[in-house]
């Protein structure tokens, strides 16, 4: 098990705080005695909560293009400069790897909003979901941009869809393809698990390459056994599928999209289909 990040702790008894069909509500941290102090610590405010937003940087700049509030690399630079991370950099610059020279000859720390605007868009620019011109600063938006900021999807899924989708692709790829989507790197394959995914494969409609020792082979089989309606035992594998089917709706229609752009007649008609039967 995983400690749960400060954000998620203070959601919860902040919500615990405000009861709403009684006079008090409880919140019960279960935890080591070695986390204790900082729980405690961060209850009373005594520990700051970081920013996390480096590692978003590139979504959320894709998204402020395609909405047309950020036009070049000057106003990208700006648009961090309202953000929690810009906050944190100026309170605490030696976490951010901000240093002290740095943070004298640059107070407004503008350089480094520039540097991180620029590693952004260069990512962005790669991946084919911006055109950034790296002589004028300017970054303007692309179909897979758009999509990829109408779906809610990460670059890094995006990208994986752009090197491996293909016109002659059947569904058996096609859902190989959803099972390697970037927003379920954080699901895994447990041992307990094994023997009812050995089960569910052999019942599943369209037959699954992936070894069951894979997350991707877990998703796919998942994928496909709530679309089949198939009845599951652990509590574990029904938490995941409802993880996987939660996303599968908008991920599904981004790989649809993506088709339609390229037109693609014949795959897009099976990602349509897929998207019917998760949206049914």
């Amino acid at each position: 098990w995983d400690e749960l990040s400060p954000q998620d702790m203070m959601q919860m008894l902040g919500r615990a705080g405000r009861p709403q069909y009684d006079s008090f509500g409880e919140g019960i941290i279960i935890t080591g005695h070695s986390e204790l102090q900082y729980y405690l610590s961060l209850l009373n405010e005594q520990l700051p909560i970081e920013s996390q937003y480096v590692g978003t940087i590139p979504d959320n700049l894709n998204a402020e293009i395609c909405l047309g509030s950020v036009l070049n690399i000057r106003d990208a630079a700006a648009w961090l400069g309202y953000t929690y991370l810009y906050v944190r950099m100026l309170r605490n610059p030696q976490l951010y790897s901000v240093g002290i020279d740095e943070s004298d000859t640059d107070p407004q720390l503008t350089e480094r909003r520039a540097d991180l605007a620029h590693s952004a868009a260069t990512l962005l620019d790669k991946h084919s979901l911006i055109k950034y011109d790296r002589r004028t600063g300017n970054l303007q938006a692309t179909d897979l941009g758009r999509i990829a900021s109408a779906f809610y999807v990460t670059y890094n899924t995006l990208a994986t869809f752009n090197d491996h989708l293909r016109p002659t692709m059947g569904e058996i790829e096609l859902l190989r393809l959803f099972s390697l989507s970037d927003e379920f790197k954080y699901i895994i394959v447990r041992d307990e698990e094994k023997l009812e995914m050995a089960k569910l494969i052999e019942r599943v409609p369209i037959p699954v390459k992936e070894s069951l020792e894979e997350p991707s082979g877990k998703i796919n089989v998942l994928l496909q056994a709530y679309i089949s309606n198939l009845k599951l035992e652990g509590l574990a594998l029904s938490s995941d599928m409802v993880y996987v089917t939660q996303s599968a709706g908008r991920i599904l229609r981004c790989l649809f999209e993506i088709c339609l752009k390229r037109g693609w007649a014949a795959l897009t008609q099976k990602a349509l289909r897929l998207v019917q039967m998760v949206n049914k």
